[in-house]
């Protein structure tokens, strides 16, 4: 294969989607790549069959389309475009077919069913791009959100409480719906730490509420 097409593939995203959005998706590539590292070093498991370029081509077109046209089913559109592209650099098809898959199936939650199942490029992505918000900034980025969506809304504690249970609350599935044990393992001490930090404060505010 053509190993320029990763750095073109690099190039396009930072194009469509600028300086942040580009930062993102290369810190979900360099989560992509850890992880594949990490399954392939596992001396208990025979590692999984991972194809690394098209791993990281997903994780960096895997938002491409979020731009234009929001998050609403961003994964199937980020397909389309993924392929569109890949197609004008004359990609292998096989590389392409693996692409698309990846990014149909990174909004997908693994079912109880499916953890045995062998490792796709799609659940390793999957884990890439959630172990980011298993952070404490996650949390302030949620607090914007709120305050950005609600803004003539009064926050009291009470509310703010509540607030900060919902994120807990998505914290934790999140955390519990990663794909991997080297994600897990990765997402541990910045989810632990996120969660002694909201129960603290929700705790806090609780003491500090009028009953």
């Amino acid at each position: 294969m053509d190993k320029e097409i990763v750095p073109a593939v690099a190039q396009y995203a930072e194009e469509v989607m600028g300086t942040e959005g580009f930062r993102y998706v290369s810190a979900v590539v360099a989560n992509c790549k850890m992880l594949a590292l990490e399954l392939e070093a596992q001396e208990d498991e025979e590692p999984p069959a991972i194809d690394l370029d098209a791993l990281s081509i997903a994780g960096y077109l895997h938002d491409i389309s979020t731009v234009a046209h929001g998050f609403q089913d961003h994964q199937v559109k980020s397909a389309e475009m993924a392929v569109e592209f890949l197609q004008s650099q004359e990609a292998p098809e096989d590389l392409i077919q693996k692409v698309q898959q990846a990014i149909l199936t990174h909004t997908q939650v693994a079912q109880p069913d499916q953890q045995d199942e062998p490792v796709t490029e799609g659940r390793i992505l999957y884990d890439a791009d959630k172990l980011g918000r298993l952070s404490g900034l996650a949390v302030v980025t949620s607090l914007i959100e709120f305050g950005a969506r609600y803004p003539n809304r009064a926050v009291t504690g009470e509310v703010l409480a509540a607030i900060l249970r919902h994120v807990e609350e998505r914290f934790i599935e999140l955390y519990q719906s990663l794909n991997t044990a080297p994600a897990r393992n990765m997402a541990r001490d910045k989810f632990n730490n996120a969660i002694a930090f909201l129960d603290g404060v929700i705790e806090h505010l609780s003491d500090a509420t009028p009953v």
